[in-house]
């Protein structure tokens, strides 16, 4: 069934749509983030100040338009999450999504065009947490989860570049390579003390649901945790090396942007063809989103997921129409569901540490550090 979409579009300024195109993957590690920005755009001719950067920023914040500026972590790598999805009566979708919602575990929720209405995706710090989650929806809701693990991963790229002004952003036509640098660090790394596995959980619950609001977030992130501002930046820097993160950045809400014609594409690929099709879809132009997912016969037939975001619906089914031609797949079995309604949209949630039990912990290790002191003294 066909869903008449919400218009909840976000107004944003030419600066502020260079900053998303700029910094969705690459926000700067420096102790004044915002400075850096602005010395970045004065090199492609946008001339805007610390201050002026950081209050649109702010903006688009208050515009809903950020999810939060942070990191993106590798789900594999974080810890367990999956797709799940509800076939949820019409009159009770509202309810039931509210329902879904109350579970810190579940960060994405959307309505979509099917009889599986509600999908959202479940993160936890392991799949005991995971499963229990999944329990427990099924529990509250009275309703069976379809459960859609990512197999494999052939394409991931939310942070596309967005054109909602009608003037494309100079960097990007420019392919002024030094902004797609990834800041350095400043100062002298050798002497910073490594974090131990609490400080680092601690840091990792700090900045999933994004950084603070401060012109230096990192030192305000650091006064909380008791750890020094290098410390920090140097972990993030480390984790995105290591891909825990795998960027780090503005997240952007498409659909306050006015991309709200998302259409999640499923087909049904024959498994001997999966990599072959699953490869060649994931160079689309048009998908921004490419995974293998099992199939949950008999209910789910399909196995390849991909995602297309686009501002007309008209245009996406004529992507889409073009992608099967294109890759021979106008005899296999897909179907189109759009997205009618965000319920929820936020960082992934896998932490498990809170500051004052980190806090408490050095505390206590700096006490058994004067007794051994005092007892060799």
């Amino acid at each position: 069934m066909t869903k008449s979409m919400t218009k909840d579009t976000a107004i944003i300024s030419q600066l502020q749509q260079d900053i998303i195109n700029n910094s969705q993957k690459g926000f700067p590690l420096t102790s004044k983030p915002y400075k850096t920005i602005a010395e970045q755009l004065a090199q492609v001719n946008i001339v805007a100040s610390e201050q002026e950067v950081f209050d649109a920023i702010d903006d688009l914040n208050k515009q809903e338009v950020l999810s939060r500026v942070g990191p993106v972590f590798d789900h594999k790598k974080a810890g367990a999450s999956t797709l799940a999805a509800l076939a949820v009566p019409e009159k009770d979708l509202d309810k039931v999504a509210g329902i879904v919602n109350q579970f810190d575990q579940v960060n994405h929720n959307y309505g979509r065009e099917h009889s599986y209405n509600l999908w959202f995706v479940v993160t936890a710090s392991d799949m005991v947490a995971l499963k229990s989650t999944i329990v427990n929806i099924e529990l509250l809701t009275g309703l069976p989860v379809l459960v859609l693990p990512m197999e494999a991963s052939y394409h991931i790229d939310l942070a596309f570049s967005i054109n909602v002004t009608g003037v494309e952003s100079p960097f990007h036509s420019q392919e002024n390579k030094q902004l797609k640098q990834s800041s350095k660090i400043s100062g002298s790394n050798d002497d910073v003390i490594n974090l131990n596995n609490y400080e680092k959980a601690a840091l990792r619950g700090a900045i999933e649901k994004g950084l603070p609001t401060a012109l230096s977030p990192y030192q305000v992130i650091a006064k909380q945790l008791a750890l020094t501002e290098q410390q920090v930046m140097m972990q993030i820097a480390n984790w995105q090396e290591d891909g825990l993160i795998r960027r780090f950045g503005l997240v952007i809400k498409h659909r306050k942007l006015g991309y709200d014609a998302n259409a999640m594409v499923v087909w049904n690929i024959p498994n001997d063809d999966m990599d072959k099709v699953a490869q060649k879809l994931a160079k689309c132009a048009p998908v921004s989103l490419c995974y293998q997912r099992p199939r949950r016969l008999p209910d789910w037939p399909y196995n390849l997921f991909c995602m297309i975001h686009g501002t007309d619906r008209n245009l996406v089914l004529q992507q889409i129409r073009q992608i099967t031609e294109q890759l021979g797949l106008e005899s296999i079995e897909k179907d189109v569901l759009f997205s009618f309604k965000a319920y929820k949209q936020h960082g992934a949630r896998y932490s498990k540490a809170k500051i004052s039990k980190i806090n408490a912990s050095k505390k206590d290790n700096s006490n058994e550090i004067k007794k051994q002191g005092q007892a060799h003294g």
